[in-house]
């Protein structure tokens, strides 16, 4: 319940960045470096910009890479693992292609090709979940080796039930809530990805996220100035955020395996 609330009201806050701001996020509106007061309650940058703004306005494209990166992480997954699991021919070439991935060094990688090109937020969405379905296909192909042998699989097989039916509407009815868990840490771990894209100077192009003012708080020296609001604020959001993300994965665990 604590995890649902603080995931809804992030998801809130981001999307009323798309209807309301209270000052552009990227043009100065008051006093250098202002502490929190009534008129900015996250106080502002260097040059005056409304941190408070700027953190709504970050809500949406954090959350964006993270839920998007995750669904395309899930679809991945899903597919291959299933396949793997349910059709032995595929299964070995499939898995052993998993643990070429699973090799390979994610953020080094994201760090390299985003250097060179510098890619859009969903391209960067689309990068990480290439990255990170390893670990959706593996649980995935898990679930389908112990379901296949099932009875109601064998009734539906002996039936005349198109393989494709069974494989990605009997089985998948039950293996997606593990799936929908797993993939709740998969937005954590994009977010965080991001983050640290964005911190290196390497995030997405034309995105302002939390990771980004954090960036730029950075380069600022908003340390050494005293402003710890700037860069606090969005630290704090993707810790509390990630952590309502990793509660609601918890307890979905925890309910799946006591039933």
């Amino acid at each position: 319940m604590a995890g649902t609330a603080i995931s809804i009201f992030f998801v809130v806050v981001a999307f009323v960045g798309l209807i309301y701001l209270p000052h552009d996020p990227l043009q100065p509106v008051g006093p250098d470096y202002s502490p929190p007061s009534v008129q900015f309650p996250f106080g502002t940058t260097f040059v005056g910009q409304d941190v408070f703004s700027q953190w709504i306005f970050g809500a949406r494209s954090t959350l964006l890479v993270g839920f998007l990166s995750a669904l395309i992480a899930m679809g991945i997954g899903v597919v291959i693992g299933v396949t793997a699991g349910y059709i032995s021919l595929t299964d070995e070439p499939l898995m052993r292609f998993t643990d070429v991935i699973l090799t390979l060094p994610a953020l080094p990688m994201l760090i390299t090709i985003a250097a060179f090109v510098r890619p859009t937020i969903v391209l960067t969405a689309a990068l990480i979940a290439f990255l990170s379905w390893p670990a959706t296909a593996r649980v995935t192909r898990s679930d389908v080796l112990s379901l296949k042998e099932s009875p109601y699989i064998e009734v539906a097989r002996l039936s005349g039930v198109p393989k494709r039916y069974i494989m990605f509407r009997d089985m998948l009815r039950h293996i997606m809530p593990l799936v929908m868990a797993l993939s709740l840490f998969s937005v954590i771990g994009a977010i965080l990805t991001e983050a640290s894209l964005d911190f290196i100077g390497v995030g997405p192009s034309s995105a302002f996220t939390w990771g980004a003012m954090i960036s730029f708080a950075n380069d600022a020296n908003a340390v050494f100035a005293g402003a710890w609001w700037w860069f606090l604020i969005p630290g704090l959001s993707i810790a509390i955020l990630s952590t309502g993300l990793a509660f609601i994965a918890y307890g979905v665990e925890t309910v799946l395996k006591e039933a």
